[in-house]
């Protein structure tokens, strides 16, 4: 259970989900005393990001008052940031079941962060607005400004029911070194499988580099499996978790470990990895990466995905039962504005293209400088050059990204938590594939 929680906090914060305001389940009543119209948003933890975004708001939107609804098992930290030790798994269960529960009755609040909500179950119940409508006709927002590829990969079937604010890249990061010693050639632009990468690991096995294959845990690895898969597996709510699809996943993932094809990064330096898991989270971080490391996509389960998959963050949908549809949806407009995406505070690639450009190149610059502000030693950074190039691979996979990894944290803690005892030999793949079959069953019934 250790590397289960750790896994769940790590993701948290890489989806960048965690954001603020104060308890409680009453329906919003859309107005104050004071005449002003309230708009409450549902979130998980505390973010400045929102909390100084509500504050600059309202001090231009004299009519309009946001709250920010905080859902939380655990005590914060106090310090109005993201406390990695204060996410809990408490936390994301409360957070899921007390929205859903709230939204599907007719409750809850205007404003949602569906980040870590089943939102295909919101979208078919009809509980969230299609915003593609009020995009369309709201001349005020320049579209092709926006990453348009991540605003259509973010739509449900027709419909735009949550727009993300920023979002994050999945990738793996590449020793070249490492791979031209053992003269094995993967091209980073094309996408490939899991079978493919259990090749490359064999090759490396055969000149005795194994160990040094990949930093990740087989959790991780599942969680990736599920989320390739999601549809198949939680399509139109209907688990499908007892089936040959599930139970192959588990098989391939323990095998990989038994044959010593991969290692969980526990015995070894990461930075010797042939690959590793690397998502770009950041225009900064993105550039950062060590001296002798490139990057490439992350393999899926069945290779045909074209261009690296991404995972929205601060994806905000408006309850269709809010009686202040059009404040909420000024508000998020207010978060789209130049000035809001360049905000300092807001985690993940802003869904702006000039603004994430500019922190490239500034970034560019700090490097090229000796400024950059970095817990990395100045000697493993890239040069100026080796970061041009990367700038432009960068923007390239980006402007690429057209799969979205959605799914149900729920769902997935569920089949974390089953796997581990599959993983240890305590049960068969035919009994865990049925304990999660009937988990998430009486979950989606629920």
């Amino acid at each position: 259970m250790k590397k289960l929680g750790l896994l769940v906090t790590l993701t948290i914060v890489l989806l960048l989900s965690a954001c603020s305001g104060n308890g409680g389940d009453a329906a919003p009543k859309g107005e104050t005393e004071g005449g002003k119209k309230t708009v409450v948003i549902s979130v998980m933890r505390k973010d400045r990001f929102l909390e100084s975004a509500a504050r600059t708001f309202e001090e231009q939107h004299q009519n309009i008052h946001i709250e920010v609804k905080e859902y939380k098992a655990s005590e914060s930290s106090g310090d109005g940031g993201m406390n990695m030790e204060a996410i809990s798994l408490a936390d994301v269960e409360k957070y899921v079941q007390s929205v859903t529960t709230q939204v599907i009755s007719g409750k809850g609040s205007d404003l949602i962060l569906m980040s870590e909500l089943p939102q295909d179950k919101f979208v078919a119940k009809k509980l969230l607005v299609n915003l593609k409508d009020l995009l369309s006709k709201d001349s005020s927002i320049d579209q092709s400004a926006l990453y348009t590829n991540i605003l259509k990969a973010s739509q449900d079937g027709d419909g735009l029911y949550a727009i993300p604010l920023s979002f994050s890249v999945a990738m793996f990061q590449g020793n070249t070194g490492l791979l031209k010693k053992a003269n094995i050639s993967v091209d980073s632009n094309e996408p490939w499988s899991w079978i493919q990468f259990k090749e490359v690991a064999k090759k490396l096995k055969q000149q005795g580099d194994a160990e040094k294959f990949i930093n990740m845990d087989p959790t991780s690895l599942l969680f990736d499996y599920v989320e390739d898969n999601y549809t198949q597996l939680v399509g139109q709510g209907k688990p499908n978790f007892d089936s040959d699809l599930f139970r192959n996943m588990m098989n391939e993932i323990k095998s990989m470990y038994d044959e010593g094809l991969l290692s969980d990064g526990m015995s070894f330096d990461s930075y010797q990895a042939a690959f590793q898991s690397a998502d770009i989270y950041s225009p900064e971080q993105a550039l950062t990466v060590q001296k002798g490391m490139d990057y490439y996509q992350k393999p899926s389960a069945s290779g045909e995905k074209n261009g690296a998959p991404f995972k929205a963050a601060y994806s905000l949908g408006i309850n269709s039962k809010s009686e202040v549809q059009q404040e909420a949806w000024e508000f998020i407009k207010f978060l789209l504005s130049d000035k809001m995406q360049a905000s300092p505070n807001l985690m993940g690639i802003p869904m702006n293209k000039d603004i994430t450009n500019k922190r490239l190149q500034d970034t560019l610059q700090k490097i090229e400088n000796g400024t950059l502000e970095t817990m990395m030693p100045k000697e493993m950074l890239p040069d100026g050059e080796t970061v041009k190039k990367r700038i432009e691979e960068v923007e390239k996979q980006i402007s690429e990204a057209g799969f979205r990894r959605f799914s149900d944290m729920k769902v997935l803690m569920i089949a974390m938590e089953e796997f581990n005892s599959f993983m240890s030999g305590q049960k068969s793949a035919e009994e865990v594939s049925k304990l999660i079959q009937n988990r998430v069953k009486t979950y989606l019934n629920e």
